[in-house]
C-alpha cells in the first residue's frame, strides 16, 4: 500500500512538473518559427553549414574519393533542419537544399540489363552500401515531399527534382525489394528474442528496413499530390506498383510484430505505454554485451604495448562473460533517432500511403505510437534532473557501457562508450521534436540550449563530461556542426 501511495505522489508531482515547464515553454518566443533560434540556423547555414557540405562531404568525400559514407552523414547533418523548414514554411531554404541533393544524384552510377537500377558505389568496397544509400534517400524524398505538398505551385527546377527523386527512389526500392529480400523479411519477421543464439544480426530489423518504410511514406505523399503540382511523371506500371506494395507490406508486418508496447507501474510515468523497438534481439549482440555493466571502470582499456611504446593493446578488465545479459536489450539512444524522422513521416502521409499503396488501418502503425515512444524517452532513459538532464545508453533503459572494444573498421579499437555517454544523441538526434507529446522534451531541450550557451558553458565541467561535441574539447567545425543538427529540433511552429 506504502508502495501505491509514494508511486502515486510522485506521478502527481511529475504531472505538476510538467505543467510547469510547459508554461515555461509557451512564454519563450526565442523558440517559435520566426524567432532567435530559427535565426541561429539559419545564419550557421549561410556562413559554415552549406559551403561545408559541398564542399566537404559531396565534391571531396563523396565525388573525388567515392566516400559513399558522405551521403550517411549529409543526412544526420541536415534532416533536423529540413524538418523545421517544413514546419516553418520555408520553401526557398528546401528549395537550396534539394540542389546539394542533386550534386549526389550526378553522382549515381547506370545498373544494367541484368541488374537495373541507379546506385551509389563506394570506392573501397567497389559495391553499393545500402545504409548510406537508404538513409540518404530517407532525407531526399523527405525534401521532394515538401516540395510537392506545398501549398504555392512549383517552380519548374522544384517539379524536376521532385520527378528525378521520384524516379530514383522507385529504382532502389524495387533493386532493395526483389522476391528473395520479400521472402527474407516475411521469415525473419516471425522470430522471438529466444531465436537469437548469438552476436548474429541477420534477425534484426535494422535502420535499413526503418529507412526503406520511411522512404515508401514519403513517395505515396508525393504521388497523391502529383496532380494538384502538374508533376508531369507518368503512373508507376501496374507489374512495379505491384512489387512495391508486396514490399512495403512485409516491411510493415516487420516492423509491427518488432515493436513492443509495455506498461512499467515503476516509471516515472506510472502505467502508461512505453514502446521499444527490437527488444531482447540485440541482448547477444557485440555493440550491446555490457549493456548490464554500468560501473565507472573501463570494462577494457586501452594501454601502451610492452614490447613497443609506439603502439597499443587492449587490456581486459571486466570479461563479456562476467557480465550479466540484459533480456531487454534492443536498440540503444543514438540508433533510435532514425525513429523521430521516420514515425514522422508514417504519421504525415498515412491517409496517402492507405490511398497509394491499398494499406488498410490495421496494417499501419498505431496513430500514438510516436506518444509511446515518447514516453519511453521520458519515463525510462531520461535520468529525470531537469536542470542537469542525461540520458541512459540503452532505449530499454539500461545505462551499461556501449560498444566495448569496438573495431569501426580503422583497425583502431576503441574502449567503448560509458554510462550516459550517448547523451548527446538527445539534443543532436532530433527527440526534441517529440515535445508535442511531451512539453517536458522541449523544455529539457531549452536548458541545454541555456547550458551551452551561458558564459561557462564550453568549460563547464557537465558539458565537457557528457556533451562534449559542445565544448572546448571539440573544433570549431565539430561545434558547428554539432549546434546545427540541435537548434533546429527547437523550433516549433506556434505562431509561425
Amino acid at each position: 500500500m506504502y508502495k501505491n501511495i509514494r508511486m502515486g505522489f510522485g506521478l502527481v508531482f511529475f504531472l505538476l512538473l510538467l505543467g510547469y515547464q510547459d508554461a515555461l515553454a509557451a512564454k519563450d518566443t526565442r523558440f517559435e518559427c520566426g524567432g532567435t533560434v530559427e535565426a541561429e540556423v539559419w545564419s550557421l547555414w549561410d556562413t559554415n553549414v552549406r559551403d561545408h557540405m559541398r564542399k566537404n562531404l559531396l565534391q571531396d568525400r563523396l565525388l573525388k574519393q567515392g566516400d559513399v559514407y558522405a551521403l550517411y552523414d549529409f543526412q544526420i547533418y541536415m534532416h533536423n533542419m529540413v524538418s523545421m523548414a517544413r514546419r516553418c514554411d520555408r520553401e526557398s531554404r528546401l528549395l537550396e537544399i534539394s540542389q546539394l541533393v542533386r550534386v549526389a544524384y550526378d553522382n549515381l552510377t547506370p545498373g544494367s540489363l541484368s541488374d537495373p537500377g541507379r546506385r551509389w558505389f563506394n570506392s573501397k568496397t567497389r559495391g553499393e552500401v545500402i545504409l548510406c544509400s537508404v538513409q540518404f534517400l530517407g532525407l531526399a524524398s523527405s525534401i521532394a515531399n515538401s516540395l510537392a505538398v506545398s501549398s504555392t505551385p512549383l517552380k519548374n527546377e522544384e517539379k524536376v527534382f521532385v520527378r528525378d527523386t521520384v524516379q530514383i527512389v522507385i529504382e532502389h526500392l524495387l533493386r532493395w525489394g526483389d522476391e528473395a529480400s520479400i521472402r527474407s523479411i516475411q521469415k525473419i519477421s516471425a522470430a522471438k528474442p529466444e531465436d537469437v543464439k548469438d552476436g548474429s544480426h541477420t534477425l534484426f530489423f535494422t535502420d535499413k528496413s526503418l529507412w526503406q518504410l520511411a522512404i515508401y511514406a514519403e513517395l505515396a505523399g508525393i504521388l497523391q499530390n502529383k496532380d494538384r503540382q502538374n508533376l508531369g511523371f507518368d503512373e508507376i506500371s501496374t507489374e512495379k506498383k505491384a512489387r512495391l506494395q508486396k514490399h512495403l507490406n512485409a516491411l510493415m508486418s516487420f516492423f509491427l510484430a518488432r515493436v513492443s508496447i509495455r506498461r512499467d507501474p515503476n516509471s516515472r510515468f506510472g502505467s502508461v505505454e512505453l514502446a521499444d523497438l527490437d527488444r531482447g534481439f540485440l541482448r547477444l549482440h557485440a555493440d550491446m554485451r555490457y549493456a548490464g555493466y554500468d560501473k565507472t571502470e573501463k570494462p577494457v582499456e586501452r594501454i601502451a604495448s610492452a614490447h613497443d611504446k609506439m603502439k597499443f593493446e587492449m587490456k581486459i578488465n571486466v570479461p563479456a562473460d562476467k557480465v550479466p545479459v540484459r533480456e531487454d536489450t534492443g536498440w540503444d539512444i543514438s540508433h533510435a533517432r532514425r525513429l523521430v524522422h521516420a514515425l514522422d513521416a508514417l504519421g504525415r502521409n498515412r491517409n496517402a500511403m492507405k490511398s497509394i499503396f491499398i494499406l488498410q488501418e490495421q496494417q499501419l502503425p498505431p496513430v500514438a505510437l510516436p506518444s509511446a515512444f515518447a514516453n519511453t524517452l521520458v519515463a525510462i532513459v531520461w535520468n529525470g534532473d531537469t536542470l542537469k538532464p542525461l540520458f541512459s545508453n540503452f532505449w530499454s533503459g539500461a545505462n551499461g557501457w556501449y560498444r566495448v572494444a569496438y573495431d569501426s573498421g580503422t583497425g583502431q579499437i576503441r574502449e567503448g562508450t560509458p554510462p550516459y555517454g550517448l547523451t548527446d544523441s538527445f539534443p543532436t538526434g532530433g527527440y526534441i521534436a517529440w515535445a508535442e507529446y511531451h512539453p517536458v522534451i522541449g523544455s529539457l531541450g531549452q536548458q541545454i540550449y541555456n547550458l551551452i550557451n551561458s558564459p561557462k558553458g564550453e568549460t563547464d565541467p557537465f558539458i565537457v563530461t557528457y556533451y562534449r561535441k559542445f565544448s572546448k574539447r571539440m573544433d570549431d567545425q565539430t561545434k558547428t556542426l554539432s549546434r546545427f543538427m540541435f537548434y533546429p529540433s527547437l523550433v516549433n511552429a506556434r505562431n509561425k
